[in-house]
């Protein structure tokens, strides 16, 4: 109990000191900020003797999370920016893992939090709609290509977003998605960290650009999926339309529908494949063919939001079948333990341990 009092404590003032950094932001150097809010993650992670604690931890953390996105986008985005800089945007926002709900940032003052699965509309002009109806977010006129927009959506949530041009994104759990509210007229570009699924408006005169850490894709108009986490080789895998993947060495590949191009160690693969494995997510379906063990649990931890650890003697076990992913996280792991003949145990405090 004493312990939980000092830990509570330890959290509240380092919490405070992170708010006023914010507050005087324009004294303080980026580093100073960024070390304080490593320090809050790192007592929140450390909240494990008690529930109630643990709770209050996560609580606080979601309010320094959101106070961290508008800070780091106002100090870094909203000010004019070269076009060398627009990937590397992604990384000066708070992590991913640090928020429980998917944020949508308009500016460095305006940012609505959504519920699981909102269906976001921007019209021609930059209006933004909600589920259908017209967002309470104070209008400001969008300048083409400028006005840029935050989409981050935690693990365990997705997103679907209609931009101004009418191409439809589906964004995946544990993904931030960088865009302007309204595309110039002569080129349309994002960035991309983690997984989008994308069916691009045609227009020949506008280039669409997305841009991930190692690969941009440049089309004119087609249907592609785009996976680029932090943890996992990069991969486009082109549904239809033709493409073109560019990697930071300067390589070009041109790929065709049912090929994928992935990058690992710099160096590109490309290889026909079955697209349906690979764009089934956003039909909430996870279609598996000789997968390890390993790499089917974090995807379903990052789909679910639910932390899962597993022995390293299982993590190499193949599997292979289909999983519903409508169902519940109880319901999906049962089924991988009965198929790889594994042992499953929740964990204290949340989460599920494969094991032998």
């Amino acid at each position: 109990m004493a312990k939980n009092k000092i830990q509570k404590t330890d959290f509240d003032n380092e919490m405070k000191q992170f708010i006023s950094l914010v507050k005087k932001h324009e004294q303080v150097t980026d580093m100073e900020v960024q070390d304080s809010w490593a320090n809050v993650k790192e007592l929140s992670s450390s909240g494990k003797s008690g529930k109630k604690t643990l709770r209050y931890l996560l609580a606080g953390l979601s309010v320094a999370a959101s106070i961290a996105i508008l800070f780091m986008i106002s100090m870094h985005y909203f000010e004019p920016q070269e076009e060398s800089t627009f990937l590397t945007e992604l990384q000066k926002v708070a992590p991913v893992d640090s928020l429980n709900e998917i944020h949508l940032v308009i500016s460095e003052n305006r940012q609505v939090v959504l519920e699981n699965e909102a269906v976001v509309n921007y019209d021609e002009e930059g209006s933004i709609t909600v589920n259908n109806q017209l967002s309470k977010i104070p209008e400001e006129p969008a300048t083409k290509g400028n006005n840029l927009n935050h989409i981050i959506v935690p693990k365990g949530k997705r997103t679907y977003i209609t931009l101004s041009d009418g191409t439809k994104m589906y964004v995946n759990a544990a993904s931030h998605v960088i865009y302007p509210s309204v595309f110039g007229s002569d080129k349309r570009e994002i960035a991309v960290e983690g997984e989008v699924y994308l069916e691009v408006a045609h227009n020949p005169k506008a280039p669409f650009i997305v841009k991930t850490k190692g690969l941009d894709v440049k089309v004119l108009g087609t249907v592609f999926n785009v996976t680029a986490y932090e943890e996992q080789n990069i991969s486009v895998v082109l549904v239809n339309g033709r493409v073109e993947v560019n990697s930071s060495a300067k390589e070009k590949i041109l790929l065709s529908p049912s090929q994928m191009v992935s990058l690992k160690d710099g160096i590109m693969k490309k290889e026909k494949v079955d697209v349906t494995k690979y764009i089934c997510w956003k039909d909430n379906i996870m279609l598996l063919e000789k997968e390890t063990v390993s790499k089917v649990l974090d995807n379903l931890s990052r789909y679910y939001g639910v932390p899962i650890w597993y022995d390293k003697s299982i993590a190499s076990r193949k599997l292979s079948g289909k999983l519903d992913l409508c169902e519940s996280i109880d319901e999906v792991l049962d089924i991988v333990k009965v198929s790889a003949s594994l042992n499953v145990e929740k964990a204290e405090g949340g989460g599920y341990h494969f094991l032998e």
